[in-house]
């Protein structure tokens, strides 16, 4: 009897000891490339090499995006960009350009988060080039403005400018506001 009862405890444990290594094997496998964060449903479409033109009522460009992969998830409504990059065409002048590491796009895109580092950049009248340095910037389109709270860094022909934080606007005309900590260095040529 003792055996039996011993044999039996053995073949308990190692059924026990079994089931405890697949749920753990299943909670430590990387999901599927595919499928977002714990509580997100699976992706509901995906591009490759994606590039949408908006036009204005005019039909002329209004703005481009190009993003080797994006990513939609149909839960939140929420698309996921890698290493977009954005064009803002302009009434008169060069367009804006700008690039980041990763995107995501909210609501259909009425708000774009742009995290990592972010480049944007405009060439003026002369070809010169305006640069702008920073990390996790929200854009908001139809107001044509985007913000910062991390360290900005400006570039210009004959300007140097940081600060911490930053709001931009794009239209009707460019106004940049340094927040905090501003810093500029200007040459006279």
């Amino acid at each position: 009897m003792m055996l039996n009862s011993r044999a039996i405890a053995s073949k308990l444990i190692l059924v026990l000891l079994a089931g405890g290594t697949w749920w753990l094997a299943e909670k430590l496998t990387p999901k599927d490339i595919f499928q977002h964060n714990v509580g997100h449903d699976p992706v509901d479409y995906y591009s490759r090499n994606i590039h949408r033109t908006v036009l204005t009522a005019e039909g002329r460009p209004k703005e481009e995006l190009f993003a080797p992969l994006m990513t939609h998830y149909k839960d939140d409504d929420r698309t996921e960009l890698e290493k977009p990059v954005q064009t803002l065409y302009k009434k008169d002048g060069e367009p804006w350009v700008i690039h980041s590491d990763a995107g995501t796009l909210l609501s259909g895109g009425k708000a774009v988060l742009l995290r990592g580092d972010v480049l944007i950049t405009r060439k003026n009248e002369k070809g010169e080039e305006l640069r702008i340095m920073t990390s996790n910037v929200k854009y908001i389109p139809d107001q044509e403005y985007a913000e910062t709270a991390e360290h900005v860094l400006m570039l210009g022909p004959d300007d140097a400018s940081s600060g911490t934080g930053a709001q931009v606007y794009f239209e009707p005309f460019l106004v940049i506001n340094l927040l905090a900590d501003v810093r500029r260095k200007h040459e006279i040529r």
